[in-house]
């Protein structure tokens, strides 16, 4: 173990640890995976409080068996998240879920009430001692060897460091709770009961704690890019914003009811309005006029559809078929669609413009 921390250092610690914790339950609540890790860092968050508190207080004793008993809860949670990285059932996951808390629970108690190992050796305190490390250290190097496992496959298939870099630092946490688990057998051998090496908050302590926050960064920061709208998706959003208002004002009909079921999450928000704008090109189809060009591209499409929108607007009878060059979108490649879309999007405020007469084409 290395030498103790500074008050400062510790303190630091369960504060960033605390700070993350509290963000990704304001931000990061979707997926049950997600759910699952908040309860983990919730209950590791309450335990280091906790035990700093007691500690601090001069109850150490009081203070190991609460720990391990937060610990217990928390391992809960990464056991059930391990078991979604193995494919178990995700619609599934509160009832097992409730199962494993009711478990590590009745487990904790338990050993509580048994008490901590005292004295070196003999009969009693290897009971204890083999009872509190099978409770609280079994669950998590099951768990560790799951999460090892999905995070290795997940590195070598992701191409991007940054997605990569949740999985590295869930990987070398879960390789912290088998070293973990060994110091609890070596120090057993000297007569130390379980959760000793936690409770002196040496630098390695304050370190693991920071990691437990820092594995949770990335996903945490693109909750707030995705709360303030500035992912990739914010942007498109943005993007698809003044063409699909011009559209669904010029075709009204094309707007879904606000009961249809799709969340009100960003993507959600970007598929629906995907859907509203090509519904809305369908619909302005036969106002569509052919330009003297032999192929129509995009910044050509876009000033047919001002126009089409212009003129049923204004409500001018259909002029029938459409353009032989009409682009047609399929519903099937949703990425293509929305790559047309974007760069039609583009070019839609200047065509626009033209068509309304804001803009002077200039004639040779």
């Amino acid at each position: 173990m290395t030498a103790p921390a500074p008050m400062w250092v510790v303190i630091a610690a369960i504060a960033v640890l605390c700070g993350v914790t509290l963000a990704r339950w304001i931000l990061i609540v979707g997926s049950p995976a997600a759910r699952l890790v908040n309860r983990a860092i919730l209950w590791v968050s309450i335990g280091a409080v906790t035990q700093y508190s007691i500690v601090a207080a001069g109850h150490d004793e009081l203070a190991v068996q609460f720990f391990l008993f937060c610990s217990g809860l928390a391992a809960a949670n990464l056991y059930s998240l391990a078991k979604l990285f193995v494919g178990a059932d995700p619609a599934a996951v509160r009832d097992r879920q409730r199962i494993y808390n009711v478990a590590a629970v009745l487990a904790g108690t338990t050993v509580v009430l048994v008490g901590a190992p005292e004295g070196t050796g003999g009969a009693g305190f290897w009971v204890r001692a083999v009872l509190s490390w099978t409770v609280f250290n079994m669950p998590l190097l099951v768990a560790g060897v799951h999460i090892a496992r999905a995070c290795l496959r997940d590195i070598r298939v992701e191409a991007s460091l940054l997605k990569q870099v949740p999985y590295i630092g869930l990987l070398v946490l879960a390789s912290g709770w088998f070293v973990g688990a060994a110091l609890t057998v070596v120090q057993a051998f000297d007569g130390k009961p379980p959760g000793t090496i936690s409770i002196k908050w040496s630098w390695a302590s304050c370190l693991f704690c920071v990691l437990v926050a820092l594995v949770t960064v990335v996903p945490l920061a693109q909750g707030i890019l995705a709360r303030a709208g500035w992912d990739q998706t914010g942007r498109n959003l943005r993007r698809l914003e003044p063409l699909w208002r011009d559209l669904t004002t010029a075709v009204p009909e094309v707007v879904l009811p606000a009961d249809i079921g799709l969340g009100r999450d960003p993507e959600s928000r970007l598929y629906r309005m995907t859907v509203e704008i090509r519904d809305a090109l369908m619909h302005l189809r036969p106002h569509l006029v052919v330009d003297d060009v032999p192929e129509s591209s995009v910044e050509t499409y876009a000033t047919q559809i001002a126009r089409a929108a212009r003129a049923r607007a204004r409500g001018i009878t259909p002029l029938g078929a459409p353009p032989s060059h009409f682009q047609r979108i399929s519903a099937r490649d949703m990425t293509s669609e929305l790559g047309y879309l974007l760069d039609l999007a583009r070019h839609w405020p200047k065509a626009r413009d033209l068509v309304s007469g804001r803009v002077q084409v200039s004639r040779r």
